[in-house]
């Protein structure tokens, strides 16, 4: 073999070289773009989240039937409830026996305590305006007491009979002036809470005893001369 056939031979080798090396890269990538597009094909398909559009208008559309707004809804204002003895504060108390003092029906402390005394000289406004007798301290006591009130007409029932109490409290008054006017010699009758006639001439009798205006009736003078009396005697 010339040596101008050898190197033909082997520019011829080195082609073939060449050919064979490009094909298997070509062929590699394009197996490669093969088994990448069969594995996507073999993923599912995943759709998009789209976030649902926020209801509008009063109620809401189909929305508002899923989920509901609950909106807390307050009805008209109840009927006043009567304030109890221990809601009222000592500053309503202390107008109170300011006012009972200012109107003739002490002397009552202020204090701000729902004492014996404070307590009788409440008895004694609401009988003397044929109330219900309930010795308590309360916003509609108090604005009797300043704006003024009218008579009653069926409060302290007819004349000469026995006042009922509408409270405990006020019963609890009454029956113990009872009491302190029975140790004491004189007789009110039984001690059952009530205003009646034994017992309002026991008052008249110790108030004139005593040289009071005699009433005849539960006031904030009788207390502390009743317990005076007591404590002479030794009771």
């Amino acid at each position: 073999m010339t040596p101008g056939q050898a190197r033909g031979a082997l520019l011829g080798f080195a082609l073939v070289l060449a050919g064979v090396t490009v094909n298997a890269i070509y062929l590699q990538d394009r197996e490669q773009a093969v088994r990448e597009t069969a594995r996507q094909a073999s993923r599912p398909e995943r759709k998009p989240v789209v976030a649902a559009p926020a209801a509008h208008g009063p109620r809401g559309g189909a929305a508002a039937s899923e989920a509901p707004l609950r909106i807390a809804r307050f009805g008209s204002a109840s009927p006043p409830v009567p304030v109890s003895q221990a809601s009222v504060d000592q500053e309503t108390v202390r107008a109170i026996q300011r006012e009972l003092s200012a109107r003739g029906f002490g002397p009552v402390p202020n204090d701000g305590n729902l004492g014996l005394v404070t307590r009788a000289a409440i008895i004694a406004y609401e009988q003397d305006h044929r109330l219900p007798l309930t010795a308590a301290a309360s916003e509609d006591l108090l604005h009797r007491l300043v704006l003024g009130t009218p008579a009653a007409t069926a409060a302290a029932g007819e004349e000469g009979s026995a006042v009922q109490a509408a409270s405990p409290e006020a019963e609890a008054v009454i029956a113990s002036v009872q009491r302190s006017l029975a140790q004491l010699g004189y007789r009110p009758g039984g001690a059952d809470g009530r205003l009646g006639e034994e017992t309002a001439r026991a008052i008249h009798d110790f108030e004139v005893d005593r040289g009071m205006v005699p009433k005849g009736r539960i006031s904030a003078e009788l207390v502390p001369q009743l317990e005076a009396a007591q404590r002479a005697l030794g009771r």
